[in-house]
C-alpha cells in the first residue's frame, strides 16, 4: 500500500512537471540585441500590422509665451523630420514591439503604408483656414473635453492619403487598410501625442513643452532612445524629455486597446515617465486587438 501511494505521489509530481512545462512552452527566451530587454516572448506568429506615416508639411504653428521678465516669447515650429530620420524612429519602435511579436510594417512593397510627406489639408483648405486649424491644435490644453481627434487633426491631413478617411476630414474606421501615424509639429500644450482607443489613427508632436521642458517653451523632441554597448535599450539610458520613438510606440499600443497603465513596472511603456517594456497581459490584450484591425499577416 505504502508503495502505491509512493507510485501515486510520483504520478502526480510528474504530472505536476509536465503541466508546467506545457504552459512554460508559452514564453521563450529572446536574446535579440537591440531590444528593450524583456526577457519573455509570447508564443505564437509574428503579427504584421501595416503602418502608413504621415510627415505632415506647410503648417506653421507658433506657440506664444511669456518670458520671466514679462516680454513676449514665440516658438515657430516645422515639421523638419526626414523620411531617413522617421524609419531610424520606426525601426526603434519595432524594437520596442518586439517582445510582443508585434512588427510594424512601413515598406510599401511589403504591404506597409509607406513614410510619406503630406501638405497640411492636402492643398484643399484655404491657408486661412490651415492657419485657424493649426492655432487651435496649438492652443489645446490637457485635460481640454473638446474632441480634437474629430474637429481639428483630421482635418489637417490629406484625405486622399487616408482610405479610412473622407473629403471633408471624417473619419470610418471600418474603411481602413492601414494604421495612421501623423506626426506633426506640436499637438498641444504639454502634450506628446494621443490616439484612438483602439483605432488607426494617431498623432505625435515633434517638439514639446511637456516637463522637463518649460511650458509654454517647446523645444525639438529626442529621437531614439540610446541603447547601451550591445544595443540593448535600458531605463538608465532614456533621455529626459523623452523619445519620438517611445511616444509613437505607447500611442500605437492605445491603437491596441491598451490603456495607462504600469503592471507594476517602473519602465511600462503605457505608464511613467520612462517607457520601455510592456507586461505579459498587455502583450496578449494588445495581440488580441491586433488580430481584429488591419493586419498583412
Amino acid at each position: 500500500m505504502q508503495s502505491e501511494r509512493h507510485l501515486m505521489k510520483s504520478s502526480l509530481s510528474i504530472a505536476v512537471i509536465v503541466a508546467a512545462a506545457a504552459l512554460g512552452v508559452a514564453y521563450w527566451q529572446s536574446s535579440r540585441p537591440g531590444t528593450n530587454g524583456n526577457e519573455t516572448q509570447p508564443a505564437g506568429e509574428t503579427l504584421v500590422l501595416p503602418l502608413r506615416v504621415h510627415l505632415v508639411t506647410g503648417l506653421d504653428m507658433v506657440r506664444e509665451a511669456e518670458n520671466a521678465d514679462g516680454s513676449p516669447s514665440a516658438t515657430l515650429m516645422k515639421m523638419t523630420l526626414s523620411k531617413k530620420e522617421a524609419e531610424a524612429i520606426i525601426s526603434q519602435v519595432n524594437d520596442l514591439w518586439a517582445p510582443a511579436r508585434i512588427y510594424w510594417e512601413t515598406d510599401p512593397e511589403q504591404g506597409g503604408g509607406g513614410i510619406i510627406h503630406e501638405q497640411a489639408g492636402g492643398g484643399n483648405r484655404s491657408p486661412e483656414e490651415i492657419m485657424t486649424l493649426a492655432q487651435r491644435a496649438v492652443d489645446r490644453k490637457r485635460g481640454s473635453t473638446f474632441n480634437y481627434m474629430a474637429k481639428v487633426f483630421p482635418k489637417l491631413a490629406d484625405p486622399a492619403q487616408n482610405e479610412s478617411m473622407d473629403a471633408g476630414g471624417v473619419l470610418h474606421p471600418g474603411r481602413a487598410r492601414f494604421y495612421h501615424l501623423y506626426l506633426f509639429p506640436y499637438v498641444g500644450q504639454t502634450l506628446q501625442g494621443t490616439a484612438n482607443l483602439p483605432g488607426t489613427f494617431a498623432i505625435v508632436g515633434t517638439y514639446s513643452d511637456k516637463k522637463p521642458n518649460q511650458n509654454g517653451f517647446p523645444l525639438p523632441r529626442p529621437h531614439l532612445i540610446p541603447g547601451d554597448a550591445e544595443g540593448r535599450l535600458l531605463p538608465d539610458n532614456f533621455p529626459a524629455a523623452g523619445a519620438l520613438s517611445a511616444t509613437i510606440a505607447h500611442e500605437l499600443g492605445h491603437n491596441l486597446s491598451l490603456r495607462h497603465a504600469d503592471e507594476g513596472m517602473p519602465d511600462n511603456l503605457m505608464k511613467g515617465r520612462v517607457k520601455i517594456r510592456l507586461g505579459p497581459r498587455q502583450i496578449s490584450k494588445a495581440r488580441q486587438q491586433a488580430l481584429k484591425g488591419p493586419r498583412l499577416r
